[in-house]
């Protein structure tokens, strides 16, 4: 879901909706607030267009080929042009009138319309949020003592500031267009670009903040652009609440390969293999198990601990914010620890607490009865393939081999966005320990942790075997792991991707010369420092992010390999 503004004043009323935001640059230069709106189902990505339809189409069009948006929605504020309607009112346009189309001649002005209706589908989804509580978006604190009326009628769209009811331009869209009842700048250049992809719905939703006539810098002055922003922003998110995604069917197709078949009868939650268990059932929210081939579905035992974990599709619940979540659970098989003992319950209900602390990734639900926890994370989807999105595992060559120019730049880019997200968990004094191709999820041009890896277990040695650990967690290591594990982890991935091979942690040093020829020399050299057995030798997350984003941006100059 794309929303554009126009002004600053726009953008913050819909900005301060949002959470989890990052911000996006498109190749073009644009650049946008991407995050969610508690409660809804949509990730929106967030622009200021600045004034006038030109700017506005050639924001819009880029915009939605680069997230590849399902529904346009332009948020602003308009100037009435009757006078029924009143500040603060909200005109959704039914109709949009381009009003400088025409012909000028010797027997004057002969009026070309130019007009874009909306879609019957979103006509119905505008009425029955008119009828069906309109203001829910609206903070009570911020609602007038008269409520705002909501108008579904047409707005006139042109390239000037209207500022007098006696001008020409009046004179005109009164004679040719008179059935609109506002005025702005940029809706006929949204839905002209929105037009272009046949499937993009696009709607245009106008805040009233002065009269089109030479009273508006005093309206404006009183704060009415404000109030006028307010109450645009929650009328579309109450439009946003009902709007469905019309690509669903894609999505929701009957058969998968990647999902498991549901074939008992069993959805209770009692322990068991999920492997086994398709349809996971935690408090009443059902799960649809993936098999993996990447090892995302896993149970471990340790002692008389359990862990499970799975990439799952968030069954028939319209209040999720997300349709797939990461699942896991730990169940303890024995009568649970006593004070002064490691909980490894209550580690995964301090990780959820800790989600939410550093924003890391958004928390679906937790649950805990008896010996069992459970934790969902939000896992993002890829809405053309209708499916999770893929992780890191799956950008690396298989077999392993160096990684090509393009791939490589994702990746630095990518580790630059995980290193952002460790160093908020290092302000906590914890560090994740466990970062491994399987752990970051690839939002492109982001990555993204799928969870917090052992930030919440305390450190033993041997913990996180396999080819990714780092040199203090090997049995018998002076050191403790901390911080500096989560650099080396970044470098032992970058290596991977750079050298087509992990590194040994028993290796007291890592031959670079042959990455050379395909990395800058300054990640070369930030690299070697990463991967140094002394954890105190290493850079700091925050030095070796900023190697990483040099990088990246020297990269990203380089030209594609030519075939």
């Amino acid at each position: 879901m794309v929303v554009l503004t126009a002004l600053q004043v726009e953008y913050e009323a819909v900005r301060q909706h949002l959470e989890d935001v990052r911000e996006v640059e498109l190749p073009q230069g644009t650049l946008l607030d991407v995050g969610r709106i508690p409660g809804l189902d949509w990730e929106v990505a967030l622009a200021e267009t600045g004034p006038t339809n030109t700017r506005a189409a050639l924001v819009t069009q880029p915009t939605i080929e680069y997230f590849d948006a399902e529904a346009v929605l332009f948020v602003g504020v308009a100037g009435a042009l009757k006078d029924d309607v009143h500040l603060g009112d909200v005109v959704v346009a039914r109709k949009v009138y381009g009003y400088h189309g025409g012909r000028e001649s010797v027997d004057g002005f002969h009026a070309r319309p130019d007009a874009w209706e909306t879609t019957y589908a979103m006509d119905q989804l505008v009425r029955s949020a008119c009828r069906n509580n309109p203001w829910a978006f609206l903070a009570p604190g911020s609602r007038p003592a008269r409520s705002p009326r909501v108008y579904f009628e047409p707005i006139a769209s042109g390239d000037v500031l209207l500022g007098f009811r006696d001008s020409e331009t009046a004179r005109r869209i009164r004679q040719h267009y008179n059935d609109a009842v506002a005025i702005d700048m940029e809706s006929q250049g949204v839905t002209h670009a929105a037009r272009m992809n046949r499937t993009v719905r696009a709607l245009s939703i106008r805040g009233i903040s002065d009269y089109a006539d030479s009273g508006k810098p005093a309206s404006d002055a009183a704060g009415s652009q404000e109030t006028a922003s307010r109450h645009a922003a929650a009328f579309a998110l109450r439009v946003l609440r009902d709007l469905r995604p019309e690509r669903g069917p894609a999505r929701e197709r009957a058969v998968d390969p990647v999902v498991v078949v549901v074939s008992g009868p069993d959805r209770s939650s009692s322990p068991s293999s999920w492997g086994s268990q398709p349809v996971v059932e935690i408090e009443g929210q059902e799960y649809l198990v993936y098999e993996d081939p990447t090892g995302l579905l896993q149970e471990s035992r340790d002692g008389d601990v359990v862990r499970r974990q799975a990439v799952a599709r968030v069954v028939s619940d319209r209040e999720s914010r997300s349709s797939y979540a990461w699942l896991r659970q730990v169940e303890w098989t024995r009568p649970l620890p006593g004070p002064g003992r490691f909980d490894p319950l209550a580690a995964l209900e301090q990780e959820a607490e800790l989600c939410r602390a550093i924003r890391g990734p958004e928390v679906l639900q937790l649950a805990r009865r008896g010996s069992t926890a459970t934790l969902a994370l939000a896992w993002p989807g890829d809405p053309k393939l209708g499916r999770p999105l893929e992780t890191l595992h799956q950008l690396l060559p298989e077999p392993p081999a160096p990684t090509d120019s393009l791939r490589l730049w994702l990746i630095v880019k990518g580790l630059a966005e995980v290193a952002a997200a460790l160093t908020r968990l290092s302000s906590e004094n914890l560090s994740h320990r466990a970062l491994q191709p399987a752990a970051l999820v690839m939002n492109q041009p982001l990555m993204l942790l799928r969870d917090l890896g052992l930030a919440t277990v305390p450190p033993r040695p041997g913990e996180n075997p396999g080819p990714y650990q780092a040199p203090e967690q090997l049995h018998g290591s002076p050191f403790r792991p901390g911080t500096a594990t989560d650099v080396y982890q970044l470098g032992a991935l970058l290596y991977r991707a750079l050298a087509g091979r992990c590194p040994d942690p028993r290796a007291p040093g890592l031959p670079t010369s042959n990455l050379l020829a395909s990395a800058p020399r300054d990640l070369v050299h930030a690299l070697t420092c990463a991967l140094r057995q002394d954890p105190g030798e290493r850079p700091g997350m925050r030095a070796f992010r900023a190697a990483l984003l040099s990088a990246a941006r020297e990269l990203s100059s380089v030209p594609p390999p030519q075939h």
